[in-house]
């Protein structure tokens, strides 16, 4: 997951300004929309569970993410938001059923240090990692200040493709 975190970090300060380049000036009330997806998910997690592996479950979220910078290069409007939408379902899928993942697999008394350590991970050291990372990629895709967007978000694509490879060649369940 904090793999997952890094090229996800871009998603929060990027997406704003890529919104407001496209003419749609209420950005938060666009980026919502992940919130919706995110509850929605949340809600249909259960089924998922009962259903589906937990392996295949985390990697239909990263495939999600791949899928929403994918979109996000696009350069549109309407490829923007697609990309905004799936972020909830993205970061549902993968976060909250990690967080799942430890809470059936680790023994009780290490439970609750499995979630510090996971915690840390994401939101400490891969968030930094990927605002570090991101931002020196913004840099190289943004020319006397003109962003590429399209490479931009390709890239980020690409990175999380990356995740998701890592991910389903190393998983070995139990």
């Amino acid at each position: 997951t904090a793999l997952f975190t890094i090229p996800m970090a871009a998603f929060y300060l990027y997406t704003p300004p890529h919104l407001q380049e496209l003419g749609l000036v209420h950005t938060a009330a666009w980026m919502s929309l992940g919130q919706i997806t995110e509850v929605v998910a949340m809600l249909s997690l259960g089924t998922l569970l009962a259903r589906w592996r937990l392996k295949w479950i985390l990697a239909c979220g990263v495939a999600l993410g791949v899928l929403r910078y994918a979109l996000s290069a696009i350069g549109t409007q309407w490829g923007l938001i697609a990309g905004v939408v799936l972020h909830g379902a993205s970061f549902t899928l993968v976060i909250i059923t990690a967080q799942i993942y430890l809470d059936q697999r680790v023994d009780p008394a290490w439970r609750a240090r499995g979630q510090a350590l996971m915690s840390l991970m994401n939101s400490g050291v891969g968030s930094m990692i990927g605002y570090l990372s991101t931002g020196g990629w913004f840099a190289v895709c943004t020319t006397d200040g003109q962003t590429r967007w399209p490479v931009f978000w390709s890239g980020l694509s690409a990175a999380m493709a990356a995740v998701l490879v890592f991910f389903l060649a190393m998983y070995r369940g139990r």
